[in-house]
């Protein structure tokens, strides 16, 4: 998630995930389908006898799924909040973000996809009595049970089940945004990812001790447990950067190299020191950051007489050192282990990296940790 604001920051345009292929764009967000989704409808077919009617509800039912995901989408755009692509995966669609909604914003954009299956069932209940003079039946999960009352039958469960307050399902995010109207962001968190955590474990315990045991829940609760995690420590660590910039935590001892060196001089320089990236330079320009596999590599296909400008990443990211430490963050989120150089202009002045922003934070935890233990 990085859509990046209170300064001029670059940064290149991240490639999707290999295993995931684009099949619609709305709104300018790609949608995008993971592999393993694919699977599943192999499976689906194969363990259902060959019936394509459960392999088209299942396709359906991903379809209100997405329709779910724009929802999301959708809201966050009219509240400025950009989303790099929803993927749809075996275990549902998630829509990626960028940036950090205000809790007020944060309420609503959680809301806004369990809304969007609930018109959905209210569509298809009038569609059932256009067609066959009833409502849908609620019985619709049923084998043999038609298409309308499937379908209704399933966007009255997803809402349901997805506005339970555990984190980082809807209706976690949306417990959150309430405590976070009162609360610090941070504590919301943990508060509402304790909850989500807590609920997994009853969802594990159910699906462990289910008669027969019920891997779809475990599987649930695995998702739940870990995004819960997750969530709660990046929200922490951001806690830690409020009114933090990024000159307050970047490099500012480092080794570069110049383009035209040996990967031989490349490869004493990475055992000489601890550090595993080097920004690339011709005379007094950056033109490119060299990592240890660039190295590697180099040293394997060139030998050590081959040239870091062979072998150098000619696209890197970039920021300025007054932008706000946050945004930095977002970048590294994004899941790209590269550095990225702080620059004023054309002129290189530090670096950051995933390893000294951890310590800057962790430091921070530190600090403060000791100032709430004078407070006591």
């Amino acid at each position: 998630m990085s859509e990046v604001q209170g300064g001029p920051v670059e940064q290149p345009r991240r490639s999707h995930s290999p295993w995931s292929l684009q099949v619609a764009r709305v709104s300018g967000i790609p949608i995008r389908v993971h592999f393993t989704f694919l699977f599943l409808l192999v499976w689906i077919f194969l363990t259902g006898g060959g019936n394509l009617g459960v392999v088209l509800l299942v396709v359906l039912l991903f379809f209100c799924v997405v329709l779910h995901e724009l929802g999301h989408a959708l809201v966050a755009k009219r509240f400025g909040v950009m989303t790099k692509d929803i993927t749809l995966y075996p275990i549902g669609g998630v829509a990626m973000l960028q940036g950090r909604p205000k809790p007020v914003q944060e309420f609503w954009i959680a809301l806004a996809g369990p809304a969007v299956n609930v018109v959905i069932a209210l569509l298809l209940f009038g569609l059932s009595f256009a067609v066959n003079g009833h409502p849908p039946s609620l019985s619709g999960i049923a084998p043999g049970a038609s298409l309308i009352d499937a379908l209704f039958t399933a966007n009255l469960i997803l809402p349901a089940f997805n506005m339970v307050p555990a984190f980082p399902m809807d209706g976690g995010r949306v417990l959150r945004a309430v405590l976070a109207f009162k609360l610090p962001e941070a504590r919301a968190t943990q508060i509402a990812g304790g909850i989500g955590q807590f609920l997994a474990i009853i969802f594990g315990f159910y699906g462990l001790f289910h008669q027969p045991p019920n891997p779809i829940w475990m599987i649930i609760a695995f998702f739940v447990f870990l995004g819960a995690s997750q969530e709660v420590q990046a929200t922490v660590g951001l806690s830690f950067m409020e009114g933090k910039y990024v000159r307050d935590a970047m490099l500012t001892k480092y080794r570069v190299i110049s383009s035209g060196a040996s990967m031989d001089e490349a490869g004493k320089m990475l055992l000489a020191g601890f550090e595993h990236d080097f920004p690339v330079v011709a005379g007094e320009d950056v033109i490119g950051v060299l990592s240890r596999n660039d190295i590697a590599r180099g040293l394997s296909t060139d030998g050590p007489s081959g040239y870091v400008a062979g072998q150098m990443s000619r696209e890197f990211r970039r920021i300025a050192p007054d932008v706000p430490l946050e945004s930095a963050f977002e970048m590294f989120s994004e899941g790209e282990g590269a550095p990225i150089l702080v620059m004023e202009g054309e002129k290189l002045v530090g670096m950051l990296t995933t390893e000294n922003l951890s310590e800057f934070i962790m430091l921070e935890h530190a600090k403060s940790r000791q100032r709430n233990g004078h407070r006591r």
